[in-house]
């Protein structure tokens, strides 16, 4: 995973409940920390401007991605995310200012 591939010439396969690579941009007009809100994906690790910003799982520890501002730029960023249950087929990933620290959710064969 050393080389960012652009899946917007490939084909969409992807498919509930297999392992997929979601790849898109978002623009932005002034840069600074925030945090993706990961709590409806399922499990993966995320990339941005192609560099790894970690990985989450949806029982946790982590619900949100710390994201330095110093890391996104002015205009328009890559966001690369390895979902490896993809239970749900996801279309977007939303931001926060303050991340989620104390939320844990049960997930399939996990004790709660």
């Amino acid at each position: 995973m050393d080389v960012v591939l652009n899946l917007a010439a490939e084909k969409n396969t992807a498919t509930a409940g297999k392992p997929a690579v979601y790849q898109g941009s978002f623009t932005l007009t002034k840069t600074g920390d925030t945090f993706l809100d990961m709590r409806t994906w399922g499990k993966g690790i995320v990339f941005i401007n192609g560099i790894n910003i970690g990985r989450y799982w949806s029982v946790g520890p982590q619900q949100t991605l710390y994201v330095p501002g110093c890391w996104l730029k002015t205009g328009k960023n890559e966001i690369v995310i390895f979902e490896q249950k993809n239970d749900v087929m996801q279309k977007s990933v939303k931001s926060l200012t303050t991340p989620i620290l104390e939320e844990l959710i049960a997930d399939k064969g996990l004790p709660k």
